[in-house]
């Protein structure tokens, strides 16, 4: 694989399928978002839980 660029996409994917993968592979229907004015937030579970974005 060859990658350029500001971004480590690949090692991105790594991480973030890392993480999907040590939570046992969750489904759609178990990750939430709230929106408000000033933040939005996505989570799995609960608001409580949120999901690491890399930003």
């Amino acid at each position: 694989m060859y990658q350029s660029g500001p971004r480590n996409l690949w090692g991105e994917v790594e991480a973030a399928w890392r993480w999907w993968d040590d939570r046992g592979r969750p489904g759609f229907d178990r990750f939430g978002l709230t929106v408000t004015t000033d933040t939005h937030t996505v989570w799995l579970d609960s608001p409580e839980n949120p999901v690491p974005l890399r930003g």
